[in-house]
């Protein structure tokens, strides 16, 4: 049982390990942050660089049969996403009611593929990122304008590797199929429970989103950020992801810690640190989700110490706000577990009928 509960923390598939697919990932993510600091303009690179680095992930997931499709898929999601979060961050009803809608309409997908629950999930997140920086006007496109940008750029560089070498990085991530589609599908019009599950989703993203704002924590947004992510349509597996998160945040905190009182980095070894834990991310996403937590903790401590945040503050803010949201995740499917364990019965006993 403790095996299972803690499968996504203590088992290393290292087949998986995926280096030199990693490697065609950076070109698109460092282009970005060297040409933004260099022009003086690092916050612009900065947002560039996430773009590509989220888009990355997507080079690893194939949607019926087409390569790109998730990447198109992402790249605009993110753009609309955070477009819409910017607006809504102005008040604090509106971030509450647009993060349980996203949470809605992701726990609504997710059952189709993984593919597909992926490109959600980082819509999801960028919504409730952008909430944390609201912009009028013109200025509430800037974030996403600039996030597409990275995200089209990291995909003419796959394209271009691809064309050249005749080489594409491995699907990891997995792909849905027309069966798959058409029993959610059903499920979706005669299935309570999994309408449930939406309902969930949307109750869990309204709770953190309330706490990120009511609590007034500093980059308090990891908290609805580090529910969804966590979130998953099973109690075992939202357990065993938000373990393997909140273990792989605390033990990246110290990684992070260490290497910035030793080193204390100036800006082209930031940048070099940033580049270094996103080459691990992509290196060990599908090895144990535990060890990419740490890498990925590392990387946003350093990447955003580049936007002039202190690295010792953001480690202990990091910290705390992934415990809140794994807790809130754990605490909204522990409440909602009995409801889904009746409806599930329900559904055998009106499947022997």
């Amino acid at each position: 049982m403790l095996r299972t509960l803690a499968h996504d923390t203590i088992i290393f598939d290292w087949t998986k390990l995926i280096p030199k697919s990693a490697l065609r990932c950076l070109p698109a993510i460092a282009i970005p942050l060297i040409v933004g600091i260099s022009t003086g303009h690092p916050r612009y690179g900065l947002m560039a660089a996430a773009g590509a680095f989220t888009v990355g992930f997507g080079t690893f997931q194939e949607l019926r049969g087409s390569r790109t499709a998730p990447l198109w898929a992402a790249a605009i999601g993110m753009c609309v996403s955070s477009w819409i979060g910017s607006v809504a961050g102005h008040s604090n009803l509106s971030i509450i009611l647009i993060s349980a809608l996203w949470g809605f309409l992701y726990g609504t997908v997710w059952n189709l593929s993984p593919s597909i629950a992926w490109t959600a999930l980082q819509c999801v997140i960028w919504l409730v990122i952008s909430t944390a920086y609201p912009q009028n006007g013109l200025q509430a496109l800037e974030r996403g304008t600039f996030m597409l940008l990275g995200g089209l750029l990291q995909i003419a560089i796959i394209l271009i590797v691809r064309r050249v070498t005749g080489k594409m990085n491995p699907v990891l991530g997995g792909s849905g199929t027309p069966e798959e589609y058409a029993i959610v599908s059903h499920a979706l019009g005669a299935d309570h429970g999994m309408r449930l599950q939406a309902f969930r989703a949307a109750i869990v993203l309204a709770v953190s989103a309330a706490a990120y704002r009511y609590l007034a924590l500093p980059n308090g947004y990891w908290i609805p950020m580090t529910a969804a992510i966590v979130m998953r349509p099973t109690f075992v597996q939202t357990f065993q992801r938000g373990l393997a998160r909140i273990l792989g945040t605390l033990a990246g905190a110290v990684v992070a810690t260490v290497i910035a009182s030793l080193l204390r980095p100036q800006p082209w070894i930031l940048v070099t640190l940033v580049l270094f834990f996103v080459w691990a991310c992509f290196m060990v996403i599908f090895v144990n989700y535990a060890l990419f937590a740490i890498c990925l903790t590392a990387y946003v401590v350093f990447v955003l110490a580049l936007a002039g945040l202190p690295e010792t503050g953001l480690i202990a803010q990091r910290t705390i706000n992934t415990l809140l949201g794994g807790g809130i995740a754990w605490i909204v499917h522990t409440a909602f577990a009995p409801l889904e364990l009746f409806q599930e019965r329900m559904s055998l006993s009106r499947s022997a009928q």
